[in-house]
């Protein structure tokens, strides 16, 4: 009980100081405009961590701290494969803590009606179940993303490669082919984007190495087929038109075949829960026979 009442004594000391920095930022000139202080050539003052976001950075400092987090390079290579769902790092490890924070109150509200149920052997079970789910599914949820626009590369390569064939077909320049394909959008056509954007401002090679590190599966074979052709047609001046066209006529192949598999996969579970119906409405007609 001693125990439970310092905790309590500090949670709610934590919000009571929260509350009146918060208020103290509002009343503040900085906190009323960000221009004062710009207009004179200051600095502004940096975002100050809520005391809850540092308590959490100094106990889990590998999960919430961006300065010594242990896989902080496995977060920017995912930032980049999935698109950039949040714009810098800070951000996701913010958004990380706030994930977990969620998981924490959920579990501790489980954890304490187990309690009161006379389940207390299983409430710190419980609770430490959903402080794992909390660390892991800011990771998980950036892997998906970057899983789920990986898988969407397919279909947009296929409208982008078209697009670049007919481009080529008519004459039109290679880069000014890559520039209007990549308004049409998606995952592939923004990599097209990026490279012609990163060629304009840097040597090709860094712009090709930029581009291939914001490919969403790094495995995709066509992708980096494609990437390849376009490092022989800038580097070794091989043709390009006749490569687009074979990776086209592969990519589309690739769909259909996806699209036969996802076809058959339907109809085998759709035969399944005839089956099973039919099952079910003979165990109904029979059963009261029998009871």
């Amino acid at each position: 009980m001693n125990l439970l009442a310092f905790l309590g004594a500090l949670s709610a000391a934590v919000v009571a100081f929260e509350i009146l920095t918060a208020v103290q930022t509002a009343l503040s000139p900085f906190g009323r405009s960000r221009l004062i202080g710009a207009q004179v050539g200051e600095a502004l003052p940096a975002k100050r961590r809520s005391t809850w976001e540092a308590i959490l950075a100094a106990v889990f400092p590998q999960r919430f701290d961006p300065s010594r987090a242990k896989g902080y390079a496995n977060v920017v290579d995912l930032l980049r494969r999935s698109g950039y769902p949040y714009d810098t790092p800070g951000e996701f490890y913010a958004a990380a803590i706030r994930i977990f924070t969620f998981y924490l109150v959920t579990g501790g509200l489980l954890a304490g009606a187990m309690a009161s149920l006379n389940m207390a052997f299983f409430a710190p079970i419980l609770a430490m179940i959903f402080v794992v789910l909390g660390l892991r599914k800011p990771y998980v949820r950036l892997k998906t993303l970057a899983k789920r626009r990986g898988e969407m590369v397919r279909n947009n390569m296929l409208v982008g490669l078209s697009m670049l064939n007919s481009l080529l077909s008519a004459g039109v320049g290679v880069q000014e082919a890559m520039r209007r394909t990549a308004e049409v959008g998606g995952p592939f056509c923004n990599l097209l984007g990026l490279l012609v954007t990163r060629m304009e401002v840097e040597d090709f090679s860094k712009a090709l190495a930029v581009t291939r590190a914001h490919i969403p599966d790094p495995s995709d074979v066509e992708v980096n087929l494609f990437l390849r052709d376009i490092e022989d047609f800038y580097v070794r001046s091989r043709p390009l038109l006749a490569s687009v066209q074979g990776l086209q006529s592969a990519v589309h192949r690739g769909v259909v075949e996806a699209t036969e598999a996802r076809a058959s996969l339907v109809r085998r579970q759709a035969g399944l829960f005839g089956i099973l119906a039919v099952v079910g409405l003979i165990l109904s007609l029979i059963a009261p026979t029998f009871l």
